[in-house]
Parts: structure tokens; sequence; C-alpha cells
């Protein structure tokens, strides 16, 4: 079953991961084992987890630089991340097999204008978690990303990461 889940991000952080290869499946390329997750929060009870190996990060990067010519000169538009809006003791915690990413810029459509950029998660199966980001949590998402795309992110290095609120 195909779905679409979206949220706005109300907090961001980047940790590193240690995988062994040891623990892997035989004729795992070692380069595509993760060594950092991107962890997107929305309020108190929705997480996104996306693990990132260093060419994930890269790709994720060159998605980014894609979409920055395409940035449209909107309104300036006062837009805050609302935490998703689920009730009190539910929790979700999404964490899919990542198999693409589209990255689109603030922008006006038909619709109205788009104060955000939107990050977009697709799985093996079609879905597609999206994912609304202010510009000041973007520039530390491509920062972290560019870290990481680099081998530089280790345990001490995750200074420029603290939640976005």
């Amino acid at each position: 079953m195909r779905q679409t889940i979206a949220f706005q991000a109300t907090g961001f952080d980047c940790q590193p991961v240690e995988v062994d290869p040891e623990d892997t499946e035989p004729g795992t390329d070692p380069d595509d084992l993760p060594t950092a997750v991107l962890v997107f929060q929305s309020g108190a009870n929705v997480v996104l987890t996306v693990p990132l190996s260093e060419s994930d990060a890269e790709n994720m990067m060159n998605a980014f630089t894609e979409a920055e010519p395409h940035r449209a000169n909107v309104p300036e538009v006062q837009w805050e991340p609302q935490p998703a809006g689920l009730p009190e003791g539910m929790f979700w915690m999404l964490s899919p097999a990542v198999v693409g990413i589209a990255v689109t810029p603030p922008q006006s459509t038909p619709e109205g204008v788009v104060p955000h950029w939107t990050l977009a998660f697709d799985d093996p199966e079609g879905s597609q978690v999206q994912v609304a980001v202010g510009d000041a949590m973007c520039v530390q998402v491509v920062r972290m990303l560019a870290q990481v795309a680099h081998g530089e992110l280790g345990n001490d290095a995750q200074n420029g990461a603290e939640p976005a609120e």
C-alpha cells in the first residue's frame, strides 16, 4: 500500500552510527554502510530517522544544490513549523528504507506560497515521507551532510546539530 506521510520538522539532529561489517550480509559494499543517522522531530510524538552512508550524504547534498536555483522569490511569509497534532500518548517513529530523495525549495504555486523547503524520502514500495524544513534548519542539515560526506562526523562533532526550535 502506497502512502504519503507529511509533517513539519520542529527539531533536527545528526548522530554517528557504528556498523560492524561482520554483522552485515555477505557481499555488502562497505561504502553502502550507514555512518550517520539524520533525525527529524515534530513536537514530542513524531520522529523520522534516516540512516546515511557517505555517498548517500553526498547525493542528498547534490539534491539541495540542484534545488537551490529553483528557489522562487516568495513574498515574506511568517512561517514557523508546527508540531504534529497527534493525540497525547500516540507516538510515530518513522524509519523508512530510503531509496530516493527529492528536495523542493520555497516557491509560489497555483495553490499559494510554500514558504519552506520540502524533503521527500521515498521507500522501495513507493511510499513517501515529506518533511517541511525552515531555512535555518535547512542550513543545519546541509552542514551535517557535508560532515557525513567527508567522514568528519565523529562522536564529538555533533556541536552544530542541536535541535532547532
